[in-house]
């Protein structure tokens, strides 16, 4: 799907007004800001859409932030873009793939993978997490989808095909709708975690 598409896409979002996208409002004249920060008048501001993948990187105590849609992007900017195409790669940066995946939603394009699907397609050092049991995966789910800091995705998978998504009601729509933030398929941490459960490197219970 050509990005221009999604660039209209958003665009024609925003012609209805202000949205939100996890953490980061999105002003109808293009600006980003973390929505927490709204009012402030000493935000660092900048014109580049590139910025937002430093802002992405780090959290505002300095820590490395491996999953950029974990509700803990940091504080203190603003980005004052000049179109929708600038906004779509800031937020892609911010959010990766969620616009593309709010759009493939909506036309009813969005093919979630249940979980089963996913760790059998993993090889090498990652082949034992084949053998996580059900009640293991539900426990990661709870740990690193749903722990102190969550991510924001909503997931659309189960375990196996047919089944109901795991944590059907996390992440999703920020508060008065806006752009939803969807999971189709687990990613690389909730498998690297579902191993290091499996291998004992990792309690099922901790948090």
């Amino acid at each position: 799907m050509p990005r221009s598409e999604f660039a209209e896409y958003l665009a024609s979002l925003l012609r209805e007004g202000p949205l939100r996208v996890g953490e980061v409002s999105v002003g109808t004249d293009f600006s980003l800001s973390h929505w927490e920060d709204a009012g402030r008048d000493d935000l660092s501001v900048s014109t580049d859409p590139w910025q937002a993948l430093e802002i992405a990187r780090y959290d505002d105590e300095g820590r490395y932030r491996p999953l950029k849609t974990a509700a803990n992007l940091r504080h203190g900017w603003q980005m004052r873009l000049a179109d929708s195409r600038e906004v779509l790669a800031a937020l892609d940066f911010l959010y990766p793939a969620a616009v593309a995946m709010a759009f493939a939603a909506q036309a009813g394009k969005l093919a979630a993978t249940p979980l089963r699907a996913t760790l059998e397609r993993q090889t090498g050092m990652y082949a034992v997490v084949k053998k996580i049991t059900d009640d293991q995966a539900g426990e990661v789910v709870a740990q690193l989808c749903c722990g102190a800091v969550p991510c924001q995705r909503r997931k659309l998978w189960g375990l196996e095909p047919g089944e109901p998504p795991l944590d059907p009601d996390g992440g999703g729509l920020a508060p008065g709708g806006s752009l939803p933030l969807l999971c189709a398929e687990a990613c690389n941490l909730f498998v690297a975690a579902g191993r290091q459960v499996v291998k004992g490197e990792r309690s099922s219970s901790a948090g």
